[in-house]
């Protein structure tokens, strides 16, 4: 028997925790995204976003507005992956962030690995009329989203072992044209068996489909027990 070839995926991540204020400021997606790049433009006024670098916030229980829509609570803690470490102490200095934990990870998968996966993402499809992104309302629809991605990503799963999520509103105003833009995401898991380790470092390198800017794709892996 030919022994399974491993591949081994590692990176760097950050755990932040938001001031009270923060939190209010950072309820604007564009915020929050404004508030992980200054960890990584230190020496510049100008936010780019590196290559790499991708977030995921975690947040209290969503309310309902009149419209019966799921709005997001306030961004409480955030991950932050990149290939480099930031650097958060100025954010630390200035009372922005009240902590920043900063570690190395490191996976290792072969072919046939049983994982358990958790990632904020935001389904959507072309709509043929305006060939703009419209949100996937139905979690069935979301979740067949997710397995073609996640095979994209060199794994198998079956649409009884995605847990799809709710559908959770985020808002945002863009910094130049003072539009607002709003962003649909659902916190999903599934159960995968890897097919193509390489592939898949490379889809946690890059994340799992759009919206990266504000706070989805972000795979979060663990080996099932």
């Amino acid at each position: 028997m030919t022994p399974r070839t491993a591949t081994r995926f590692t990176t760097v991540r950050s755990a932040l925790t938001l001031s009270p204020a923060e939190q209010e400021v950072c309820d604007d997606i564009h915020q929050l995204h404004a508030l992980v790049l200054a960890g990584f433009n230190t020496q510049s006024e100008t936010l780019c976003r590196p290559r790499g670098v991708l977030f995921a916030a975690r947040r209290g229980a969503p309310q309902r507005d009149r419209r019966t829509r799921l709005l997001a609570a306030q961004p409480e803690r955030l991950l932050v992956q990149a290939p480099d470490a930031p650097v958060w102490e100025p954010l630390l200095a200035s009372g922005r962030l009240v902590h920043a934990e900063t570690f190395p990870v490191e996976h290792v998968f072969a072919t046939g690995d049983i994982i358990d996966v958790q990632v904020s993402v935001n389904p959507v499809m072309r709509s043929f009329s305006t060939r703009r992104r419209v949100s996937l309302t139905a979690p069935d629809d979301a979740s067949r989203w997710l397995q073609r991605h996640l095979v994209r990503g060199g794994l198998e799963t079956a649409l009884d072992q995605i847990h799809p999520g709710q559908g959770i509103h985020v808002v945002g105003t863009r910094a130049r044209s003072g539009d607002r833009i709003t962003v649909v995401y659902r916190n999903m898991t599934a159960r995968c068996r890897v097919l193509a380790p390489d592939t898949l470092k490379q889809a946690m390198t890059e994340g799992l489909g759009p919206a990266k800017a504000y706070g989805c794709g972000l795979l979060r892996v663990r080996h099932a027990a």
